[in-house]
């Protein structure tokens, strides 16, 4: 296999991980819990199972998969860490709010 063929391939495998990894607006702001599941390898189980399958899919022999289960714990732990930021921030911003319009209120009484 060329050069071009096997990165289309890695590319192809990324791509469909991606697509099913991605975190959309509602999972980052309105679900409280991440669900928790069995962590193997700094992934979730279920994740795990999903890279097996990309494996087999496109044929991928042990150092192509290498590549990309560490693309994946990269984006995974890149997107778990945008989502605690984005919540500690919201938190944040809510406390604030409910400090100013608290004040307003009492203030009115």
């Amino acid at each position: 296999m060329n050069v071009d063929d096997k990165k289309s391939i890695l590319w192809d495998a990324f791509d469909e991980m991606i697509e099913k990894w991605t975190i959309d607006e509602e999972d980052l702001f309105y679900k409280k819990e991440i669900t928790q599941e069995k962590i193997i390898d700094r992934l979730p189980e279920s994740r795990v199972k999903e890279l097996q399958q990309i494996k087999e899919r496109y044929q991928l022999d042990d150092i192509d998969f290498l590549f990309i289960v560490g693309a994946a714990i990269g984006f995974t732990e890149g997107q778990n860490n945008v989502r605690k930021m984005v919540i500690s921030k919201m938190k944040e911003i809510q406390e604030f709010v409910k400090s100013i319009v608290g004040k307003e209120l009492s203030g009115e009484e």
